[in-house]
C-alpha cells in the first residue's frame, strides 16, 4: 500500500524492544512518508562525539547546525552509520547513547533537529518522547508496548546475539531503560493510542495503525471515504493473515 504524502506527522513512542523502529519503518513505507528514528541520533552522536569518556558538546552543537543545513544527507548518514558495527560494538554504543540521553542539552539539540526537519509534514518519527516532547502536535500519536520477555528476545535477535553473557547484558540494559523511561511512557500513554505488540507480527501491527490513521484522516470527510478505506485495510489484514498461515504451514 502506498498513499500520497498527507499534511500530518506520526509519532510512535514506547519502551525499548517494543518494535517502534521496525513498525515505524513499515508504516512510513506504506504511506510514502519519511522515517526518522530518534534513537539512531543518540547512537550516532555517542559514537562520533563521546570519545575517551569525554562528551564533545561543542562538536555536537556544530553538528546540529550542519544537519539542519543538510538534513537529507545526514538522515542517510545516520541510518547507515552503525550497519557495519559488530554486535559488541553496538552494545557499547547503546550504553554510551543511554548516558548522553540523560543530558538535557543533548536531548534538546536532537529534538530541535528533528522538529526543524519535520516542519513540512509527511514523517514518521519513533523514539522516546516522540509523542510528548519531539512531536507534541503530531496528528497521530501511538505508544507500542510488549511484555519484557518478548522485548529481550527481539533485541537479542536484532543484535544477532547468541552468547549467554551478551544476552544477560541486553536483559540488564532493557531493565535499566524501563526504569529510566517509566514516567515518560506514562505521560505518553495519556496522549496516545496504546498498541500491545507482544503477540502480533509487524504486518498485523502495521494494519492496526493504518486503520487508526483512517479514522483520524477521514473522520471529517463523508462516510463513503471511511467505508472504502476500512474495506481496504480489512482486505490488507486478511492478506497478511493468510500469508502468515501459508508460511507457517
Amino acid at each position: 500500500m502506498c498513499i500520497k504524502k498527507k499534511g500530518f506527522n506520526i509519532a510512535i513512542d514506547g519502551l525499548s524492544g517494543a518494535g517502534k523502529s521496525s513498525i515505524g519503518y513499515q508504516v512510513a513505507k506504506r504511506l510514502n512518508f519519511t522515517f526518522i528514528d530518534s534513537g539512531l541520533f543518540y547512537r550516532y552522536i555517542a559514537d562520533r562525539f563521546y570519545l575517551d569518556d569525554t562528551i564533545q558538546l561543542n562538536e555536537i552543537r556544530l553538528f546540529k547546525n550542519e544537519m539542519i543545513g543538510s538534513p537529507s544527507y545526514y538522515l542517510q548518514e545516520i541510518e547507515f552509520h552503525l550497519q557495519e558495527k559488530t554486535s559488541q560494538e553496538k552494545l557499547q554504543i547503546g550504553q554510551k547513547a543511554s548516558e548522553i540521553s540523560k543530558i538535557p542539552e543533548i536531548r534538546n539539540i536532537i529534538n530541535e533537529i528533528i522538529q526543524t526537519i519535520v516542519k513540512n509534514d509527511g514523517y514518521v518519527v519513533v523514539g522516546r518522547d516522540a509523542t510528548t516532547k519531539i512531536l507534541p502536535n503530531a496528528k497521530v500519536k501511538l505508544v507500542l508496548e510488549a511484555d519484557f520477555e518478548t522485548r529481550v528476545y527481539r533485541r537479542t535477535k536484532q543484535l544477532n546475539i547468541e552468547e549467554f553473557g551478551a544476552i544477560g547484558k541486553v536483559f540488564s540494559d532493557l531493565l535499566k531503560h524501563d526504569v529510566d523511561a517509566f514516567d515518560l511512557i506514562l505521560e505518553a500513554k495519556k496522549v496516545a493510542t496504546i498498541i500491545n505488540t507482544s503477540d502480533l507480527s509487524i504486518e498485523q501491527v502495521v494494519a492496526r495503525i493504518l486503520l487508526r490513521i483512517s479514522w483520524i484522516e477521514f473522520g471529517d470527510n463523508n462516510m463513503l471515504h471511511i467505508i472504502i478505506f476500512i474495506l481496504f485495510v480489512f482486505v490488507y489484514t486478511l492478506r497478511v493473515h493468510f500469508s502468515e498461515k501459508i508460511e507457517s504451514n
